[in-house]
């Protein structure tokens, strides 16, 4: 009994995952977290479920202070729902979302 207290001291937590608010399909879960952006309302993933559909469209950002910032929409597959979005060119001071799937906080569970 006391090997196996140990074994389970030592084992890595469980990865928690992250659902879509509107369907509850899983979108990505913490073994791929990267960190959350408490100021924009985001946690940012390297990497998605295949449940996360990305609009191949690029926009660019309208949010204030990302003037000329693209991005590309991430959605739920199987609901439809806006997720967040992935930031494929940035200003100097966004260097760190790029790439990432940022998915807003109001959008997952």
């Amino acid at each position: 009994r006391a090997e196996q207290q140990e074994r389970g001291a030592d084992a890595a937590p469980m990865p928690m995952v992250f659902m879509c608010a509107g369907c509850r399909r899983p979108v990505g879960d913490t073994s791929s977290w990267v960190f959350n952006d408490e100021e924009s309302g985001c946690i940012l993933l390297r990497s998605a479920a295949a449940s996360v559909a990305v609009d191949p469209e690029r926009k660019v950002s309208k949010r204030p202070g990302e003037c000329g910032c693209m991005v590309e929409t991430l959605f739920c597959s199987g609901c439809s729902r806006t997720l967040g979005s992935i930031y494929r060119c940035t200003s100097r001071h966004l260097d760190y979302k790029r790439d990432l799937f940022c998915f807003s906080i109001d959008a997952v569970d």
